[in-house]
């Protein structure tokens, strides 16, 4: 497990660096925000893991905790995303990122192309969806009401709605966080007699 922790924290400090290195930190500042966060707290852990004798007891709750607020964080984006983006316009399609999950699970994040107060943006949006319901409900090269947040116009989404997916997924969050908490309180008392 200290080796995955190890392979992520490398992971998100390569995202981190192309974060501040591209300044998107200024476009995008909350999905910014979370993969910092996650460097930080992932990174944590490694360190942990490699200079703090018996270290590794400590992988599996903090772990959870970094996790659950993770998922926790990617909610409140989702909602921000909704109170923010509220200007409609019009964007063309041009594709999609695709993200792989556990068990060949991904998720779909479309790409648009528009243009808002003079600047043209070819940003992914903040909401994923499934690749049966993108295949069958859009065609690259066409357009498509997209809304956008006025502050930060790279930031935009296409549905003004929570999916229940997205509750769901951050009740997850929330059990991660607590259950990651509860074991931590119960290892810590055993890592601290270790430690003298």
């Amino acid at each position: 497990m200290a080796i995955l922790v190890h392979i992520l924290t490398i992971l998100f400090g390569f995202v981190t660096f192309v974060i501040i290195k591209n300044k998107r930190y200024k476009d995008v500042p909350l999905v910014s925000s979370i993969m910092i966060f996650s460097f930080v707290g992932i990174g944590m852990i490694s360190v942990i893991t490699i200079f703090v004798p018996s270290g590794k007891l400590l992988v599996f709750p903090l772990g959870c905790i970094i996790f659950g607020l993770i998922i926790i964080l990617m909610l409140i984006n989702d909602v921000y995303s909704l109170v923010r983006c509220n200007e409609k316009i019009t964007g063309v399609y041009r594709g999609y990122n695709t993200y792989y999950g556990g068990n060949g699970v991904s998720t779909q994040a479309p790409v648009f192309e528009y243009t808002y107060q003079g600047h043209v943006y070819k940003e992914q949006t903040t909401q994923n969806i499934s690749y049966k319901q993108l295949t069958k409900k859009m065609r690259e090269g066409e357009t498509y009401q997209i809304y956008v947040d006025s502050k930060h116009p790279a930031v935009f989404i296409l549905q003004k709605k929570i999916k229940m997916s997205s509750i769901v997924v951050a009740f997850f969050g929330i059990l991660f966080l607590v259950g990651g908490i509860v074991t931590l309180y119960d290892v810590f008392p055993y890592f601290l007699k270790i430690m003298n």
